[in-house]
């Protein structure tokens, strides 16, 4: 919702203030909602607080993205009483290979670091892009997911 006010505020200025200023609002605006650039960062949130991702494993060799909302449509087991937990709630995608759907009875949430729509994250030979329709990510072998509230596809 700030984030939301953030832009209204922004849109307004650029129409009433001089180009160089409306640059310098810009600027300021996306340095308080971007995430430290520094190979540091293991994790992160969406601006919508909906889904949040972390470097997992010894080796930092894993990228979990979780979203609150579940997937959706929500993908049917692969088979009855495969998963005793939360299905569906978002993705595991190793180094190397395809994403795996995530059964889990914990979470990684709690990221205080902010992904900005149209921000790029890259760690570990992976790479995700907020944008305000989803988040995309991929391992350097290609393999990735897009998820949403609305939808999602592994690739």
């Amino acid at each position: 919702m700030l984030y939301i006010r953030k832009i209204k505020i922004f849109l307004i200025a650029c129409l009433l203030l001089p180009v160089n200023a409306a640059i310098l609002l810009a600027s300021e605006l996306h340095s308080k909602n971007t995430i430290d650039t520094s190979n540091s960062v293991t994790n992160f949130v969406t601006p919508s607080g909906n889904t949040y991702c972390a470097l997992v494993g010894t080796e930092k060799n894993a990228l979990r993205c979780e979203i609150r909302s579940m997937l959706n449509p929500l993908p049917p087991q692969p088979y009855s009483g495969y998963c005793k937990f939360d299905w569906g709630a978002g993705f595991l995608l190793n180094q190397r290979r395809k994403p795996k759907i995530l059964c889990i009875s914990d979470t990684i949430g709690g990221s205080s670091q902010t992904l900005s729509y149209g921000s790029t994250w890259t760690r570990s030979g992976f790479k995700c892009v907020s944008k305000i329709i989803g988040l995309t990510c991929h391992n350097s072998s290609g393999y990735g997911f897009f998820i949403s509230r609305n939808r999602w596809r592994v690739f």
